[in-house]
């Protein structure tokens, strides 16, 4: 993209056309950091979801199980 805008300025191209390859340029990259930003964030929420859970299920189970060792003995 630089190299365009490059032949771009090298071509004579006006300010407004530079201006406006320039804030094109930025929108995208711009655009690629929320992306990738936001596909981290999903990530970490899947493995804390997932952590928490986990935890849930073997706090359920030992509960399950000190219930019955109780009621038995």
């Amino acid at each position: 993209m630089t190299k365009r805008l490059h032949e771009l300025i090298d071509s004579g191209g006006t300010q407004v056309q530079i201006n406006e390859r320039i804030a094109g340029l930025i929108d995208g990259v711009v655009k690629d950091l929320e992306r990738v930003g936001s596909d981290h964030e999903k990530r970490i929420r899947f493995i804390e979801r997932t952590v928490n859970y986990a935890l849930g299920a073997i706090g359920c189970i030992s509960a399950m199980l000190y219930l019955i060792k109780v009621l038995k003995g």
